[in-house]
């Protein structure tokens, strides 16, 4: 709303426009969520993951308003579906007296990455184009670590990847040490 030199009135607007996508595709995505069968909820968050990235390239790309406001729209419905198909990992995957602690750490990483992208969105120049660049560049690592972690590997040294298909119960783990 800053970068396009606008009145008070167009400002507001321009900031309802973005508003109103970012509900719209919140309850799109959590009404989506809740009535999909989540029968592989890792693929569904790589999915989610190439939307995202693609329609944060296709904003830098074009710098245009209503395209960020798509964008916004298909993040936000992604973000909701992403977080109700890691919900459904971490039930699935882990025995009962670890999955606490996973949502947890879950819930923590979620809130440090929403924090880390309020403070970009404040930090970084007004221009949709170079936002979205900013943004864009750091998303297209995520999406590789997200891809290669959903194949087995990592291209972070002990970060995801090779996990097993059902996790060990923590004593058993102890005990493997």
């Amino acid at each position: 709303a800053k970068a396009h030199d606008a009145g008070g009135w167009e400002q507001l607007r321009i900031l309802g426009l973005i508003g109103a996508a970012a509900a719209i595709g919140n309850f799109a995505g959590n009404f989506t969520a809740a009535r999909l069968s989540l029968g592989h909820p890792a693929r569904l968050v790589v999915r989610c993951a190439i939307a995202v990235t693609a329609v944060a390239l296709a904003t830098a790309v074009t710098g245009n308003l209503l395209v960020a406001a798509g964008a916004t729209l298909i993040t936000s419905g992604a973000s909701a579906i992403a977080k109700a198909s890691l919900d459904a990992s971490l039930q699935d995957d882990l025995p009962e007296e670890s999955r606490a602690s996973a949502f947890g750490r879950s819930e923590s990483m979620l809130q440090l990455a929403w924090v880390l992208g309020g403070a970009l969105g404040v930090l970084v120049y007004t221009e949709l184009w170079v936002g979205f660049t900013a943004i864009t560049s750091m998303l297209i690592p995520g999406l590789a670590q997200t891809v290669v972690s959903y194949r087995g590997a990592s291209l972070i040294p002990g970060f995801g990847g090779n996990r097993p298909v059902v996790a060990q119960p923590e004593e058993l783990a102890v005990a493997h040490r």
